[in-house]
């Protein structure tokens, strides 16, 4: 059984989530003029909405995050072309916001990704372009505590190629961060990381090409874990979605092949507190939903088969240290009159306990796709997903028993 937490249209967007100790769930969501904030208590729905911060025409790439202890940042960027800035506001659990403060400003720059966790911790990353035509990457981290970021790093070298396609980033609640892009002419999957309370690393070429855009995931204790595709023509055994890790601290080790031959692959990632990596993934050929995990230190294992029948849309996944872990994805749920898709997900208690059936989040809807998913303190957790008509789209939060 399951209970939803509230169905939203697309006038407002969630943007991202989070649960507390407690079991208090925390939302953050986009309209066309605001960034809005709204909390559920365990168990109950969600109360009204507060408005954190009101947006202007002249604000673009807004992004906003929220951490486990119900505190967060929104991160935008104001200006015209030639005095543009990033900025950052932050909050905390009861919906306070600070001032807006900026932590870059130049004539040409665009914000690429925002991460916060635990504590304060929180990372902004935006491309800083220069008149010759070349760009790089900077960042700007606020340590757990701090009460402001610190000074803008480069995490990449001047590049020449065309700018990203996308930015990944993540962040633990010590602070450490590993940042993964691509380029569009150029493909090679690069990362940064950062230790907690040093500088970043020199960024670290992963591979010469990747067939889709890099994931990043961190875990508590510094592990980090990057996922991508290597598809070539004809495939060869190295193909497939790919598996990198790397200790705090540490550079990033070669590739683990998750699904050898595979090409292409829709998959997420997550680093328990202690290190433990978990990859869902669905399989190209077969359409079956697989997880696989790896302690620290130790190979990747087989995966175990959750579902069939999936859609081409990448699953979601959550994990922690004792093996409670909680995956949802796509399922085709044709029927006569349309092929319509529906959001399912599965639970597993415990790392000694199997997972249990899939379980449908909603009514079917023309697309279907996961967004989040989160654990819920001693049982249980909240999955966002998004349903889209011909007409009208809705944004769902899903609490799982």
């Amino acid at each position: 059984m399951t209970l939803a937490l509230g169905l939203l249209l697309a006038a407002a967007v969630p943007m991202d989530f989070a649960v507390d100790h407690t079991g208090r769930t925390f939302e953050v969501a986009q309209t066309t003029s605001s960034i809005q904030w709204r909390v559920a208590a365990p168990g109950e729905s969600f109360g009204p909405r507060r408005t954190l911060l009101r947006t202007r025409s002249a604000d673009r790439s807004v992004r906003a995050a929220v951490a486990a202890d119900g505190g967060g940042v929104i991160a935008f960027q104001s200006g015209v072309s030639r005095r543009r800035r990033v900025r950052v506001a932050g909050f905390d659990s009861r919906g306070r916001v600070s001032r807006p403060r900026v932590v870059a400003r130049g004539r040409r720059m665009d914000l690429a990704a925002l991460a916060v966790g635990r504590g304060g911790a929180a990372v902004v990353v935006w491309f800083r372009h220069r008149a010759d035509g070349r760009w790089r990457l900077e960042a700007a981290v606020r340590d757990p505590g701090a009460a402001a970021f610190g000074s803008p790093r480069a995490v990449s070298r001047l590049q020449r190629v065309p700018c990203c396609t996308a930015v990944a980033a993540a962040i633990g609640d010590r602070g450490d961060v590993v940042l993964t892009w691509r380029s569009t002419l150029r493909p090679a999957a690069w990362t940064a990381l950062r230790a907690a309370g040093e500088q970043f690393r020199p960024s670290q070429r992963l591979a010469p090409e990747s067939s889709d855009v890099p994931r990043a995931a961190i875990g508590g204790d510094g592990t980090a874990a990057v996922i991508y595709s290597s598809q070539r023509v004809p495939l060869r055994p190295g193909d497939g979605l790919r598996l990198h890790r790397a200790r705090s601290g540490e550079p990033f080790g070669a590739a683990e092949i998750v699904n050898p031959g595979g090409g292409v692959t829709l998959g997420s990632v997550t680093v328990t507190r202690a290190g433990r990596t978990t990859v869902a993934w669905i399989e190209p050929t077969t359409a079956r939903v697989r997880l696989s995990e790896a302690e620290p230190r130790m190979p990747l294992g087989a995966g175990v088969e959750l579902g069939v029948d999936a859609a081409s849309r990448a699953p979601v996944v959550a994990a922690d240290d004792d093996g409670r872990t909680v995956v949802a994805w796509t399922e085709r749920a044709p029927s006569r009159r349309s092929l319509d898709e529906r959001v399912v997900a599965a639970t597993r208690v415990a790392s000694t306990a199997g997972f249990g059936s899939p379980v449908a989040l909603g009514a079917p809807w023309p697309v279907g796709a996961p967004r989040v998913v989160r654990l819920i303190p001693g049982g249980g957790a909240v999955v966002l997903w998004t349903g889209t008509g011909r007409s009208r789209s809705s944004h769902t939060l899903t609490r799982l028993p």
